[in-house]
């Protein structure tokens, strides 16, 4: 009797540690700054979307979130089709990030997962805040990366090539669905 009692509370608080576990539908922004010897620039894109399952209490995460690669605006036409050629979106229309995890202390968030761009993929961790707003989460984060580390080839014009590291920063709204 003992033994099923036991199995029973274990049983009650599995399901509610599941009861927690949230769906949200993702939208947002990435942008990324760089930069060359002659100066800096940034470019962004907003068609970040996806959707993610989410535990706050274990910081257990789930889901794929992607942006289109082809979409990144600098304000410079040149510039973008440069980037488009770098990453080859003809046969890599995405980059999409897989997430494994999500903790939060207070208002400072660390997002963990799986990130491909062009057909390469790498662990990633990225920084940031993450903020309630009624039902929903707002997440502002970022990380430094390299064009070596996901074996692409940086941009050049003549003598100008693009330095590292590059910044990334991430601004979703989750909305619980």
């Amino acid at each position: 009797m003992r033994n099923l009692l036991v199995l029973l509370w274990l049983a009650l608080l599995a399901g509610g540690v599941q009861a927690q576990t949230g769906q949200f539908t993702i939208e947002g922004r990435v942008t990324y700054a760089a930069s060359y010897n002659l100066g800096r620039w940034e470019g962004s894109n907003t068609s970040v979307r996806g959707t993610v399952r989410w535990n706050p209490q274990t910081g257990e995460a789930s889901g794929q979130v992607c942006v289109e690669l082809g979409r990144f605006d600098s304000g410079n036409p040149l510039r973008d089709a440069d980037a488009r050629g770098v990453f080859d979106v003809n046969k890599f229309p995405l980059s999409c990030l897989d997430l494994e995890r999500l903790t939060q202390t207070g208002e400072d968030a660390v997002l963990l997962g799986t990130l491909e761009i062009s057909g390469t993929r790498r662990p990633v961790r990225i920084a940031g805040k993450l903020t309630r707003e009624g039902s929903a989460y707002r997440f502002v984060g970022g990380f430094n990366t390299s064009f070596s580390e996901w074996r692409l080839t940086p941009p050049s014009l003549l003598f100008l090539r693009v330095n590292d590291p590059v910044e990334v920063r991430l601004e979703a709204r989750a909305t619980l669905r």
